[in-house]
C-alpha cells in the first residue's frame, strides 16, 4: 500500500524576505538616481555644416535638465526640424555624458534662380546662414533634368564636389538643334573646366585622376559628355588657336570671284 505523500510547506525566510526588499529598494534607488542625475556635459558628432551650438540649442537641454530627458523622442525631433539633420541619434553614460550623433543631408550647390539650397536628398532650403565651399548652380534647369542631375551628383565623393566652383546647365545645340539636353559646364576650382551630361556624370567620380595622369598643369576643357569609355581633353591654349584659325579661314578673300579685270 503506497503512502500518501507528505506535502511540504515552504516557510519564507525573514531573512531572504528582507535582502529581496533590500535588492528591489537599491535597483529602484539607482533608477531614480539616472532619472535624476544632471547632464554634466553635451558631445556633438556627425555634424560638418550645423554647429554644435545649433543642435544643443534645438535639443533644448540644459545642464539642468536630466539625463533621462535626452532620450525624449521631442527632443530627437526638435533636433531633426534643423534644416541640414536626416537622422539623431542620442546616448548617454552614468557619468551625465550626453553624445548626440547627427546625420546631416549634404548640399550639392546653391540654386541662384530660386535663392536656394539643393540637399542630396533633392529637398530645396531656403536660409540666410551662407555655406562655404558650395558650388552655384547659375542658370535654370528643367525639373526632372534637375531631379536626375541631383540623383547622380549625390553619390560624387564631397571631396571631388567641393572642387566645383559654378556648374551651368548647358545644352549641346548645334545649326538650332539639340543633340545633348542633359548636358552641364562645370567649373573647377583648380581653373580646368569639364563638361559632362547626367548619364555620364558618374565619370567625374575620377576628376582628379584624369587630370593628373595628363602630366601637364596646362589648364582647359575635360569632355566626359560621351557615352564612350575614354575621356577627352583639350587645353585653353589650343582652343584659343583653334577659333582664331577659324575666323581667319572665314575671312580669307573668294579667290573665284576675285580675278582683276
Amino acid at each position: 500500500m503506497l503512502m500518501a505523500e507528505k506535502k511540504v510547506k515552504k516557510k519564507i525566510s525573514f531573512k531572504g524576505l528582507i535582502v529581496v526588499l533590500l535588492g528591489l529598494y537599491l535597483v529602484l534607488m539607482v533608477i531614480y538616481v539616472i532619472f535624476r542625475m544632471p547632464i554634466s556635459n553635451i558631445v556633438v558628432k556627425g555634424n560638418n555644416l550645423t554647429t554644435d551650438a545649433q543642435i544643443i540649442s534645438a535639443s533644448s537641454l540644459k545642464n539642468t535638465s536630466s539625463i533621462w530627458q535626452s532620450l525624449s523622442l521631442k527632443v530627437k525631433n526638435n533636433i531633426k526640424e534643423l534644416d541640414l539633420i536626416s537622422d539623431v541619434k542620442i546616448h548617454f553614460n552614468l557619468l551625465g555624458k550626453i553624445t548626440i550623433k547627427v546625420t546631416e543631408e549634404i548640399p550639392l550647390f546653391y540654386y541662384e534662380r530660386n535663392n536656394s539650397y539643393i540637399l542630396s536628398n533633392n529637398n530645396e532650403i531656403k536660409t540666410d546662414a551662407y555655406l562655404n565651399g558650395i558650388p552655384t548652380l547659375i542658370n535654370f534647369v528643367p525639373s526632372d533634368i534637375l531631379s536626375n542631375f541631383v540623383l547622380k551628383l549625390k553619390d560624387i565623393d564631397t571631396s571631388v564636389l567641393r572642387m566645383i566652383s559654378e556648374i551651368k546647365y548647358d545644352p549641346d545645340t548645334r545649326d538650332g538643334i539639340t543633340i545633348d539636353d542633359s548636358r552641364f559646364l562645370l567649373k573647377m576650382n583648380d581653373e580646368n573646366a569639364v563638361y559632362v551630361n547626367v548619364v555620364n556624370l558618374e565619370k567625374l567620380e575620377k576628376y582628379k585622376e584624369i587630370i593628373a595622369s595628363l602630366g601637364s598643369e596646362e589648364k582647359g576643357v575635360l569632355f566626359l559628355d560621351s557615352n564612350l569609355n575614354n575621356t577627352y581633353f583639350e587645353t585653353y591654349a589650343k582652343i584659343k588657336a583653334d577659333k582664331e584659325k577659324e575666323v581667319d579661314e572665314n575671312e580669307l578673300p573668294d579667290e573665284t570671284n576675285g580675278a582683276s579685270e
